[in-house]
């Protein structure tokens, strides 16, 4: 886990992505958008007219900023931050431990085992009452 202030990441190699913003706004900047085609009835009369809206040539700012700030943020969440992680589970009263032994914790099941058997004899050691 890497700790920035309060701020910690449970993946942050995640946050490698971040410098890889300017490459995103330069292509979103290069490749306008595609263009609007309007589909008019066949009459005459409107054949000549000029279209009302126009594709601009280059994003907006706005728009541009806008998507950048978007993928920052999922960036970000997908690092799992955590406001401010405690290396322990906390507090003072009785232990509550529950243990999923279904088929999906079976790869991790030893760690799974030695985490409980940590956390009962932290327990244990502290005099805390422990449900199981």
């Amino acid at each position: 886990m890497w700790h920035l202030g309060p701020l910690a990441f449970a993946a942050p190699w995640l946050l490698l992505a971040l410098p890889a913003l300017p490459v995103l706004w330069w292509l979103l900047r290069v490749s306008p958008p595609a263009p609007r085609t309007q589909a008019f009835p066949a009459i005459r009369l409107l054949r000549d007219l000029p279209p009302t809206e126009e594709t601009p040539h280059r994003t907006p700012w706005w728009l541009l900023l806008l998507r950048l700030v978007a993928a920052a943020l999922v960036i970000i969440g997908l690092a799992r931050p955590v406001w401010q992680p405690q290396a322990g589970g906390g507090g003072s009263g009785p232990l509550l431990l529950v243990v999923d032994n279904g088929w999906a914790a079976a790869p991790d099941w030893p760690a799974r085992v030695a985490s409980a058997s940590a956390a009962l004899d932290a327990a244990a050691r502290e005099g805390r009452r422990v449900a199981l």
